[in-house]
């Protein structure tokens, strides 16, 4: 009776450690992928998006500025960068605007980025959506 002890505790075992072995490396997998949508790619196959028409269009109308703010701000065109990030879902977060003319242009113009209402479409890469950055030009032009 020892022995059956013996072998029975034997196979027990070697179909035991397989199986663990199994497990951990199946949660050590999962475990990267979900580390991989935590990251924000620079370079994609596919780049995030939205309809260019109606994206061009809604910019158009929302960098008109108020006459009495016009009125300060001296004649010419100011750009400001913005740059910001579209995750894997579409959403767009973390907007900042890189450089600042003054007269509160840096900050209207990463409002008018978070109000867009337009649908973004998230990158691909290697056929799954991820996180990645986008910059837009936004363009406010003073009259004299």
């Amino acid at each position: 009776m020892h022995l059956s002890k013996k072998i029975a505790m034997r196979c027990f075992l070697i179909f035991t450690i397989p199986l663990l072995i199994s497990l951990i490396s199946t949660a050590q997998k999962n475990k990267k992928t979900e580390e991989d949508r935590d990251i924000s790619f620079t370079k994609v196959e596919v780049n995030a998006g939205t309809d260019a028409r109606a994206w061009a269009a809604y910019l158009k109308k929302a960098v008109l500025l108020p006459d009495s703010l016009a009125a300060i701000i001296p004649p010419g065109v100011h750009q400001i960068k913005v740059k910001f990030i579209v995750d894997q879902y579409g959403n767009i977060g973390d907007i900042k605007a890189a450089g600042n003319p003054g007269y509160g242009l840096a900050r209207r113009a990463e409002k008018i980025i978070a109000q867009y209402e337009g649908v973004w479409q998230p990158a691909n890469q290697c056929g799954r959506s991820v996180k990645s950055y986008k910059e837009q030009v936004v363009e406010f032009v003073v009259k004299e």
